[in-house]
């Protein structure tokens, strides 16, 4: 018993300690309450409405009845033209995630010798497969309340703007945003911080540099190894995966760079805020990474999410470079889409430095 005599005096030092240090309380309750949010209310494979526009050149009671099936059903958002063109138009925009195109049949007739094509949008492997199921039940049920066998039509499928077929392809353009994204707030995070850990911050603001040379000073060199890691980080990507870039090229690398900037510059904004290197590393992940991944539409669509996640997960930057990447990878075009996102990235990180400039000025005092 004797060579525990001091376990009650370190478990109460330990006790003390924690009520120092308030971190712990965020791993222990905060942080299990936001990944059981996170996961219950953000992964959800339903996709629930997708967006379907129908093109029927030819009216008959049979086209009506399909139409009208989709029109009914919950798991559509259901539009009706005769012009193919504009719709197909509409579709590479993005305006709906699925295009339905009904050839043959006369007019007034309900004969079944009708050719239905889709064209899915292929950026989005795995929910296409699930809005392809949908709609094959929505078709099959518009022929059996019309009286009329399923064999009498044939459907054909395209997968538009991944051919392939390939959920690389899909998942890789947006990773590369988690791992940008992983890589430039753990960076930053270590600035500012590391000052403050080794006790150095004194020291740096007693010379005549003002609060801006000092954030500018870190922005720069740290930003400058960014750069380098993008590079390794699209050369091994697309020379192990073969990842196709439909638009530009140019465009892809701006995309990222400020990208890159921007969470560097957040990174930095929580260094300069915390002061603590492991909390910041923590921090990093819990409001930086794992928001990329689970709240960004990375690998869960945001239309199947609750309506506050939904919210949440549109003001958040990745969710918009997620989907500028896979424009730019896959689709291509909207280049005013891509404009809006660069500009948007660029004033975030602006309003970022700041915001550390301020706090670093502050603490300077």
């Amino acid at each position: 018993m004797n060579k525990l005599k001091y376990l009650p005096i370190l478990i109460y030092k330990e006790y003390l300690q924690i009520l120092k240090d308030k971190s712990v309380f965020i791993l222990c309750f905060a942080l299990p309450l936001l990944l059981v949010l996170i996961y219950g209310s953000a992964i959800r494979m339903e996709i629930k409405p997708v967006s379907v526009c129908i093109v029927t050149q030819e009216q008959n009671s049979l086209t009506d009845r399909i139409v009208k099936e989709f029109l009914l059903s919950d798991y559509f958002v259901t539009q009706n033209t005769p012009d193919f063109i504009k719709a197909n138009e509409m579709f590479k925009d993005e305006h709906f995630k699925v295009l339905i195109h009904i050839r043959g049949g006369k007019k007034k007739d309900i004969s079944p010798g009708i050719e239905i094509e889709v064209y899915l949008n292929g950026v989005e492997s795995q929910l296409a497969s699930i809005s392809l199921n949908y709609i094959n039940q929505t078709i099959k049920s518009a022929f059996t309340k019309a009286g009329l066998s399923t064999s009498g039509y044939s459907v054909n499928i395209r997968n538009m703007f991944n051919e392939a077929n390939e959920s690389v392809w899909f998942l890789m353009s947006g990773h590369y945003v988690s791992i940008l994204t992983l890589l430039c707030m753990f960076l930053g995070s270590f600035v500012i911080s590391r000052e403050w850990d080794r006790k150095t911050i004194e020291t740096l603001c007693a010379t005549n540099a003002s609060a801006t040379e000092i954030v500018l000073s870190k922005i720069i060199v740290y930003y400058v190894l960014t750069v380098f890691s993008i590079f390794i980080l699209l050369v091994t990507g697309q020379w192990l995966y073969k990842t196709p870039i439909s638009g530009s090229i140019i465009l892809s690398f701006v995309s990222l760079f400020v990208y890159a900037f921007e969470m560097l510059c957040f990174g930095i904004f929580l260094s300069a805020k915390i002061k603590s290197q492991f909390n910041c590393a923590q921090i990093a992940v819990v409001i930086g990474f794992l928001p990329a991944v689970m709240l960004s539409g990375l690998i869960f669509d945001l239309r199947a999410v609750t309506p506050i996640i939904s919210f949440i997960g549109h003001i958040l930057p990745p969710t918009y470079q997620v989907k500028a990447m896979r424009i730019l990878f896959l689709s291509g075009g909207q280049s005013l889409y891509i404009m809006f996102n660069i500009l948007l990235q660029f004033t975030i990180a602006v309003i970022l430095i700041a915001l550390t400039v301020r706090q670093v000025k502050k603490d300077c005092k």
